[in-house]
């Protein structure tokens, strides 16, 4: 017999988001920093649609009702309710992000749209949209295409729709000749190489703040200026698609060569969600979700006029520190200093290091100092998610160039880090160290470093264990403890 006594596992996450979107709320929290904690909720919400949305997803689609799995409830109910609750979340954000707003317009900062611009700011934004957007811009002309574009997961983009001049005639059942104007639709992806909000020039003391969506839509004239039309009229849409690696069986490939093939197989994953401006005009929604078949199994999902509001984690702090929260500078670990030899202190006693509280340097030192010390040996270590430039990754190297023998562990499968990890396995790979791939099915997930070093002509073991990625980014922000020893 099933026991009802626990909310399912899906809807659990949607209420721990749910608490994120309080901390956006709270109006105890600074002004930009609330800003930054609807960005999270966003971000937490793009992936929960694209790993356990998708999941229960298909198993709906097999035709298995799932209710075992499931704790009671059947597949198709499970994502009705997720909708349903999803829908009601994005409102309660809209919600917010508008109290918030105002918050701000206190502050003398303002988020204006492309109606709202000065003849100053205009002057500005002709020329940033000439030298800078227009050429990232991908835009294409959709009705003539014998096949739909796909369009990318999590990306924005804008629907346009073109009510062209002049008429084209129709017959209807009475044979009366009647007049149709022609509609040409196209779509415009919104560049993510250009900072989605454009600070705007000022006179006084207010800052103006417009979205790169505005920038766009207020020079849809010169876009489309080759056609002869009457009105345009533009909309935020975005997908959502399923992010499953599907790792064949294949015994011929490697492991690195399964997972790089099913990242690059992710960009055309079956659509999971479809968030739409809940303004657009119904021809163009219908036009867009014929097109990209997207049906009621589908999780089509109306929204505000901005989507990928998880941009909003990287808004502009406009120099105004007393709307976020004050840094602290981490604090020294006692007896333990980043200038003297760290092994020399390890060898006495075993420290343990609180990031962020405490600095993530220390780690990166032991490696460092690693790859130098001629009386190491080896090196081996875990490797899970890494920062864009990593540290880690470049003493390890350094240790291999400095005739180290150097054993990395790297978890392929870390999900949407998949492609980093690859990339940095080749890399390790050309410099001469030994690496080891997971195996389908199975993660390895813990954060472990052994080095061996003789010390008066024995082998003396020296390592790490830690709850955190070996990430020197996210170590600023995540909070995580790693133990340092040679306790055997």
């Amino acid at each position: 017999m099933i026991n009802n006594s626990y909310t399912d596992r899906e809807k659990s996450w949607l209420a721990f988001n749910a608490r994120v979107l309080q901390e956006a709320a709270d109006e105890t929290v600074p002004l930009l920093d609330r800003l930054r904690f609807l960005g999270i909720f966003s971000n937490n919400l793009d992936e929960f649609f694209r790993v356990r949305f998708a999941a229960i997803r298909r198993l709906s689609l097999s035709g298995v009702s799932g209710e075992k799995v499931l704790g009671g409830i059947s597949a198709k109910q499970l994502l009705k309710d997720i909708t349903e609750i999803v829908i009601q979340q994005q409102s309660e954000s809209l919600r917010i992000l508008s109290i918030i707003e105002k918050k701000l317009q206190e502050e003398n900062i303002f988020m204006i749209n492309e109606d709202e611009i000065s003849e100053e700011q205009e002057h500005f934004l002709k020329d940033f949209f000439i030298q800078k957007v227009s050429p990232a811009l991908v835009t294409i002309i959709l009705n003539d295409l014998a096949e739909f574009p796909l369009l990318k997961d999590t990306v924005g983009y804008l629907a346009v729709k073109l009510v062209m001049r002049g008429a084209k005639p129709s017959k209807s059942l009475l044979n009366i000749v009647k007049t149709k104007k022609e509609v040409r639709y196209a779509v415009i992806e919104i560049p993510k190489t250009i900072n989605r909000f454009v600070v705007l020039p000022s006179s006084d003391e207010k800052k103006y703040i417009i979205l790169l969506d505005d920038v766009i839509r207020h020079n849809l004239s010169s876009i489309f200026n080759i056609f002869d039309y009457e009105s345009v009229s533009a909309h935020m849409i975005k997908i959502t698609r399923d992010a499953q690696l599907e790792i064949d069986s294949d015994l011929s490939k490697s492991m690195l060569e399964k997972i790089a093939t099913s990242v690059k197989d992710r960009r055309i994953g079956e659509p999971v969600r479809f968030i739409y401006d809940q303004k657009i005009e119904k021809d163009t929604l219908k036009f867009f979700l014929s097109k990209m078949h997207i049906d009621s199994t589908d999780s089509v999902i109306p929204g505000g006029r901005y989507h990928n509001r998880r941009d909003y984690m990287d808004f502009p702090n406009l120099g105004r520190f007393d709307l976020l929260y004050s840094l602290n500078e981490p604090l020294p670990v006692c007896d333990l200093s980043l200038d003297g030899s760290i092994l020399e202190r390890i060898s006495v006693k075993d420290y343990l290091v609180h990031a962020p509280y405490q600095s993530f340097s220390y780690l990166i030192k032991f490696l460092r100092e690693a790859a130098l010390d001629p009386k190491v040996t080896t090196i081996k270590i875990t490797l899970y998610r890494l920062a864009r430039n990593s540290q880690i990754v470049s003493s390890l190297i350094n240790a291999a160039k400095n005739g180290k023998k150097v054993t990395v562990q790297i978890e392929l499968q870390a999900r949407f880090d998949e492609a980093s990890n690859i990339y940095y396995a080749e890399q390790m790979q050309t410099e001469g160290i030994n690496l080891i791939f997971g195996i389908k099915g199975l993660k390895v997930h813990s954060k472990i470093c052994v080095i061996e070093r003789i010390e008066f002509g024995k082998l003396k073991r020296y390592g790490f264990v830690s709850t955190g990625n070996f990430n020197e980014s996210t170590a600023k922000v995540y909070t995580d403890v790693t133990l340092f020893t040679c306790h055997q």
